[in-house]
């Protein structure tokens, strides 16, 4: 009888026996491509995270003071020239998102009130002005202290623009599109009153309204001059410093922020940063911000690290099963392997039948498990990750409802058909060795 008669005999007379093996096989094949799936789902959404929160690092200026003879006296103010922020852009190359610059000085207006402070008088009548390249990036809006309520933000393409308070908009009543012209100046303190130290105003600049910002939880001590007082900051374009002949073109003495795409790259870049020459480190220092990235990569690492080793225990688990299954199963049919043997069937032949059954078995068993997890792993993709992982990463938003990042990989699915094979093969010819190494005369003896 040809070998493939005698599996379709077997697979349909034995078919209880059969469905007990396809069931575990089920169980084996459904609760690893889960393992497997969800460490995948969990690297995807590692990925994904790293690529929408990203991370960045600051370069902050810090003023160093020497005192000499009991006087208190500075060293200058530190800058950073525009060829170092050329090389940083170098270093950082294609993972930066974006970057942002600020200049700071301070401006009066014609025809403007700022809010009365500490010491108000008309020569103290000025504003701070914070010059950015993007004042969405700035600390103020990028931590929620402030919050546009009008308009849009600076953008580095902008020329001539400004973000002021809704407090100073109210008192001059101003709004989004109106223009002011401004001149600049510079505030200091003579005989305990605050003055401006520029008395010739020789250069101005006319700017339009862009956007009008409220600042959340202000207090203020009442001490701060009115260039100091919150309400009187004007956010602009990082031309208008420039104009106003307040900082020189290519030199910067406010901070740099740098925003890069990958988080993991974070340590990596700032090193390479830190060992540029071009930067005077005695007077500047970096900050990082992966904005919690470390916390939740080493939760969704555990997570990764729980289901690699369910997936290692339900493994041996599978192999330490089918092995006893596979020996009681040959065991049972010893009598069968010694009366093939005997009419001349190699045991190569009969090993070969008894693995043709088993991994035709294992076929339909996988067959079957692929096709209930496909269903079932949308609902665990649900529960997995948009409830689990969004209480997990509840302070960053992540958008999973349209994402099943459980979906089978056709390839991972193959490979692991393909070991599940192998080790059926391998499990049903170690199984078979005992039985098949005696001759056909003892195997019919033993079952006399």
């Amino acid at each position: 009888m040809h070998i493939g008669k005698r599996v379709f005999l077997y697979l349909t007379r034995k078919k209880e026996k059969n469905l007990i093996l396809c069931g575990i096989f089920f169980l084996i094949s459904f609760s690893v491509l889960a393992g497997i799936s969800v460490f995948a789902g969990v690297s995807q959404v590692s990925k994904d995270l790293r690529s929408n929160i990203g991370a960045s690092f600051d370069i902050r200026p810090y003023e160093q003071f020497v005192t000499e003879n009991g006087q208190v006296s500075s060293n200058g103010t530190p800058v950073i020239y525009e060829s170092a922020i050329r090389q940083i852009l170098d270093v950082i190359g294609t993972e930066l998102k974006t970057y942002n610059t600020e200049h700071h000085g301070f401006a009066k207006g014609q025809n403007l009130s700022f809010i009365a402070g500490m010491g108000h008088s008309e020569d103290s009548n000025m504003g701070e002005v914070i010059a950015v390249r993007d004042s969405s990036l700035t600390k103020t809006f990028f931590n929620e202290e402030c919050r546009l309520i009008e308009g849009s933000h600076i953008k580095p393409e902008d020329k001539n623009k400004v973000l002021i308070s809704k407090e100073l908009a109210r008192k001059n009543q101003l709004s989004v599109g109106d223009t002011l012209q401004l001149t600049h100046a510079e505030l200091g303190r003579e005989n305990g009153d605050y003055i401006d130290l520029i008395m010739e105003k020789t250069v101005f600049a006319t700017v339009e309204i862009k956007g009008i910002f409220e600042i959340k939880n202000m207090t203020d001590s009442g001490l701060n001059p009115t260039a100091k007082k919150a309400e009187n900051m004007i956010f602009s374009d990082r031309q208008l410093l420039f104009d106003l002949k307040e900082q020189k073109q290519d030199v910067y003495e406010g901070e740099l922020s740098f925003f890069i795409s990958d988080p993991l790259l974070l340590n990596e870049i700032t090193e390479k940063v830190e060992n540029l020459t071009s930067i005077d480190w005695n007077n500047h220092i970096v900050q990082k911000n992966d904005f919690k990235f470390s916390k939740i990569s080493a939760q969704l690492q555990t997570i990764q690290n729980i289901v690699t080793s369910l997936i290692v225990i339900v493994s041996v688990l599978g192999i330490v099963i089918l092995m006893l299954m596979m020996t009681l199963r040959i065991r049972g049919r010893i009598k069968e392997a010694g009366i093939l043997l005997s009419i001349g069937r190699s045991k190569k032949e009969i090993i070969g039948q008894f693995v043709i059954e088993a991994v035709l078995v294992l076929f339909m068993g996988f067959l079957l498990a692929v096709i209930i997890f496909i269903p079932v792993s949308t609902m665990l993709n649900t529960h997995l990750f948009a409830t689990v992982m969004q209480e997990t990463i509840k302070d960053i938003q992540l958008t999973t409802k349209n994402t099943n990042y459980l979906q089978l990989d056709f390839y991972k699915t193959k490979l692991l058909l393909g070991t599940e094979t192998g080790m059926t093969a391998l499990t049903v010819i170690v199984s078979s060795a005992m039985v098949l190494s005696l001759k056909p005369k003892e195997i019919l003896t033993k079952m006399s």
